[in-house]
């Protein structure tokens, strides 16, 4: 039911409050309450289900990236303002080594040291300080993930974006070379290519 359904429903039961029949009244109010309950649960669902398919997507990402020299004990991932997604990577990540090494998530702010994680994601909720951290972490080795339209066009290297009930994901090539980051041909023969500035 939509909005607008739900919007006449409560008029149509004002009406009947006033002309006296309040059990019925009561009963519609009941089922807009309920119905308005369902929605949001089903949001909530709907929510849930997103985040954690861009978890699992950035954890198999993992393994067609390779890092200069390699040599990382642990691969983590730093997240900047989506506890939804952080939760999600930590569930899915939890004693499952990513090519013998174990995945750490680290809840990040704007400010932190970025640069001690081999890759972060920029959460929808960080939009204004996407450029801010692609400049701080310029020159580095680190991956950066986002869920924010047009975040290649920006400089960033990976973007997962939800489309059609389905994530969609976008590689700049360009973006990982100048932060010395090999992407299998495999996982680009997948993504959606973009550039800068296009």
């Amino acid at each position: 039911m939509t909005a607008l359904h739900i919007t006449r429903t409560l008029a149509r039961t004002d009406i009947t409050l006033r002309h006296g029949n309040v059990h019925h009244a009561l009963a519609a109010g009941l089922a807009c309450l309920l119905l308005l309950c369902a929605a949001a649960c089903t949001a909530m669902a709907q929510n849930v289900e997103e985040h954690d398919a861009k978890a699992a997507f950035m954890l198999k990402v993992l393994n067609f990236v390779q890092w200069p020299g390699d040599s990382h004990r642990d691969l983590v991932i730093g997240v900047v303002g989506s506890d939804s997604t952080m939760d999600a990577l930590q569930r899915q990540a939890y004693g499952k080594p990513v090519n013998g090494r174990n995945v750490v998530v680290r809840r990040m702010a704007v400010e932190s040291d970025l640069r001690a994680c081999q890759i972060v994601f920029i959460g929808a909720g960080e939009r204004k300080n996407i450029s801010p951290i692609l400049e701080r972490l310029r020159g580095s080795n680190v991956l950066t993930v986002s869920e924010v339209e047009g975040f290649g066009q920006h400089g960033g290297a990976i973007n997962l974006l939800l489309s059609g009930g389905r994530i969609r994901m976008e590689v700049n090539p360009h973006a990982a070379e100048r932060a010395h980051l090999q992407i299998s041909s495999r996982l680009l023969s997948l993504a959606t290519i973009v550039n800068d500035g296009n």
